[in-house]
């Protein structure tokens, strides 16, 4: 039996379980050091830093709106912050709360108590101070339902263990490799000319028409923004997925992905290839594509496909043996590899836990 099986989940008001406490508008200076949170819809809220004091003291969650006109999502906070008026920060009544806890904690407050809210229906102090939120509860001396905070821990605990495990999985280069980057000569390129091809997926679906019965193994992309547009993940179904090594742009959301393996899509979904797309340089191209899609919005000037065959982005380039100036592929995907050495590197501290 896991530990989730052992826990006894109830609700509780969350006013309860922390109390709350608002941001205020702080000035980002790059050459600040106290943490700066506000309304940002990833990297923990994290926008920056301020020269003032903190506001809050670390192991502390923060309610954050999400930036683009979603409820938002709740973060737990490691360090000192400054925080902003579009952020709730959420003191643990329980002082002795470790961080694991507070992981766990702050998971359930997203994925219960957003989904109710919205953009016009604001997640305020109010509100979130009698809304229920189902954790795992215990009884004190005189008999009243209180978190389980140990319980918290242990299940925090578990997950983390869970994670860095998998984190140990995916890393692909050693410490040791070379994170030179080559110094690349940018071009600007009609996307049509960098790539082979840029065709509207053939395996796309409905959602809610998805076949569930077998192993989910393939991921379903959709043109959400976030996990690199993967929605879900489904078993196999009657049309041949996509192959991988893949560039995939969530026409209209204007959402980028590099797919490495067999995928799914909903509808809306261009993908381009090239015979040299490998992991290394599709990376750099999403980043490159994703520069341009600013220039886009949703609705009437979205990534329509039509814009696009107008759209060009900087690519490196080189001089091939007949004189004309082409895409650099193999300097790319060293360049890519270079980024992803610089990146897993900043993992090690992370992977040391267990």
């Amino acid at each position: 039996m896991n530990i989730f099986d052992s826990l006894d989940f109830r609700p509780l008001r969350l006013g309860t379980i922390v109390s709350f406490h608002r941001g205020k508008v702080g000035e980002r200076d790059p050459e600040g050091r106290t943490p700066y949170v506000g309304a940002a819809a990833r990297n923990n809220g994290f926008v920056g830093y301020v020269n003032d004091l903190p506001l809050f003291p670390g192991k502390w969650l923060a309610i954050v709106n999400n930036g683009d006109g979603g409820a938002g999502y709740c973060t737990f906070q490691p360090a000192p912050f400054f925080a902003s008026s579009d952020v709730t920060a959420l003191q643990p009544l329980y002082e002795d709360a470790t961080p694991a806890a507070l992981l766990m904690l702050a998971s359930c407050i997203t994925y219960q108590c957003f989904p109710k809210y919205n953009f016009g229906y604001k997640p305020n102090i109010q509100r979130l101070r009698s809304q229920e939120v189902m954790v795992p509860i215990t009884t004190d001396d005189e008999d009243n339902q209180i978190v389980d905070w140990d319980g918290l821990d242990r299940l925090g605990a578990e997950l983390l263990g869970r994670v860095i495990t998998d984190m140990h999985s995916a890393i692909q280069t050693s410490p040791a490799d070379d994170d030179t980057l080559p110094d690349l000569k940018f071009e600007p390129m009609f996307i049509t000319d960098v790539f082979d091809s840029m065709k509207a997926s053939t395996a796309w679906y409905d959602k809610s028409k998805l076949d569930t019965a077998g192993d989910p193994l393939f991921p379903f992309v959709s043109r959400t923004k976030s996990n690199n547009g993967v929605d879900s993940f489904c078993p196999r179904q009657d049309r041949t997925p996509e192959p991988g090594k893949a560039i995939t742009i969530g026409l209209d959301t204007q959402t980028i992905g590099y797919q490495p393996v067999p995928f799914y899509t909903s509808q809306n979904i261009q993908v381009l290839r090239h015979e040299l797309l490998d992991e290394g340089n599709g990376l750099v191209l999403a980043a490159l594509i994703q520069e341009q899609m600013g220039k886009f919005s949703w609705g009437g000037n979205g990534a329509t496909l039509g814009r696009l065959k107008k759209t060009r982005i900087m690519v490196p380039v080189t001089t091939d043996s007949n004189g004309e100036t082409v895409v650099d592929w193999n300097s790319m995907s060293q360049y890519g590899h270079a980024l992803r050495v610089r990146a897993e590197r900043r993992l090690a501290p992370a992977l040391e836990v267990v």
